[in-house]
């Protein structure tokens, strides 16, 4: 079988190498075709040799142009494509392939206006070529939920929904036949031995915080999230004797989670604070976070590398995405999950990181019970598209 997967922004974000590098190794060996925003990162991970890269097509045809006018002499006798069409056609052409099945990978796509007009052009390309359509391991949040969005999400051929409000959220839409619930693929991702300061996680109890610079963008006070963090440290260095590893998840220019992990740990130049600024794939990056004793976590893939390792975790979050995965693990976000939409006062992230701490040992137990067949779950996707393909 071939697959084409599309709407990857690079291998820089490694929760979307996660999936890429997951949903490979779950459906196994077959002709795979990634279309990206970035192959430069997806070469420097190795990805290249999993699959076939594309590069994202900004192809367009001028109304005017010989081809223009080509096609709309054309479009006289063939009423069955206007204009608008034959161009999205030629800009996806290379996405456009024999017998083969579109998954759109990003998860949370259709929660980024600036890629749904994207998406939807590629839908519309797809389905004229006779393309099967997948949407894969998604979340959406209501506040996406418009009339387009809407008619993008009922032409899906199949939609796998990786928790469970987002599927409450399609079924009041009365979209539930083509939509079955599975674990986030990346769940599934092994890991790959890294030996990033052994010694301290031999010899001391780590706690991994990652923290988002986007964050700052979901709180009416920018700097809310950093100071909350800044507290957070503070406390654990003078209070406890933690060490603290500060583990980015994504490195990707304008969107790099060094740069606020730098800005925060400048605050202390302490011995105690570890910095992951090697570049690290996301196998070597979940190695890392699967040595700590608790994990802090903004971005959804850093903690989904936690969670499937049975590290507790508190999530510091605000999407549909954070409360749905964590719910479903725990049957509710309370005390797990920190919505940073919230955060009143430099304490709120503290406050809760001491009641989230008592509960450690519950807690990771707790996810050793219910990991192995939540992983499992993941796996109804592939049984799901296998149905799909032999009808």
């Amino acid at each position: 079988m071939k697959y084409v997967m599309f709407e990857h922004a690079g291998s820089g974000n490694h929760g979307c190498e996660a999936i890429v590098r997951s949903t490979i190794s779950m459906l196994g060996e077959n002709e795979y075709y990634l279309e990206s925003a970035n192959p430069a990162e997806d070469n420097k991970f190795g990805i290249d040799e999993l699959t076939n890269l594309i590069q994202t097509s900004n192809l367009s045809v001028s109304p005017n142009s010989i081809k223009g006018i080509y096609w709309r002499l054309q479009g006289k006798f063939d009423k069955s494509l206007d204009f608008d069409d034959r161009e999205r056609i030629y800009r996806h052409r290379k996405l456009l392939i024999n017998n083969a099945v579109a998954l759109s990978i990003g998860g949370d796509n259709y929660c980024y206006a600036g890629i749904i007009g994207s998406m939807r052009d590629k839908l519309k390309a797809f389905h004229h070529y006779g393309m099967k359509t997948v949407l894969w391991g998604c979340s959406i949040g209501l506040e996406y939920m418009n009339t387009a969005v809407l008619d993008d999400l009922k032409s899906y051929d199949l939609i796998t929904v990786r928790e469970s409000l987002t599927k409450e959220l399609l079924a009041e839409q009365s979209i539930y036949k083509a939509v079955i619930s599975c674990a986030d693929p990346a769940f599934t991702l092994q890991r790959q031995d890294v030996f990033w300061k052994n010694d301290s996680f031999s010899q001391y109890r780590v706690i991994g915080i990652n923290v988002s610079d986007f964050m700052k963008y979901y709180n009416a006070y920018p700097d809310a999230t950093y100071r909350n963090f800044v507290c957070l440290i503070d406390y654990l260095l003078k209070e406890t004797d933690y060490m603290i590893a500060m583990i980015p998840h994504v490195r990707q220019l304008g969107n790099d989670d060094l740069v606020p992990i730098n800005k925060i740990a400048s605050k202390f130049k302490s011995d105690r604070i570890l910095i992951l600024d090697e570049d690290y794939n996301c196998m070597q990056i979940k190695d890392v976070i699967s040595k700590c004793c608790m994990f802090i976590g903004c971005r959804t893939h850093a903690t989904i590398a936690a969670y499937s390792t049975c590290v507790p975790t508190l999530v510091v979050g605000y999407s549909i995405k954070a409360k749905g995965i964590c719910k479903d693990l725990f049957g509710s976000d309370k005390d797990l999950l920190v919505d940073v939409r919230e955060f009143a006062n430099d304490y709120d992230l503290l406050n809760k990181f001491l009641e989230f701490s008592n509960r450690e040992t519950e807690l990771r137990e707790h996810l050793k019970k219910m990991i192995p067949e939540y992983v499992q779950n993941a796996y109804l996707a592939k049984t799901a598209l296998d149905k799909l393909l032999v009808k």
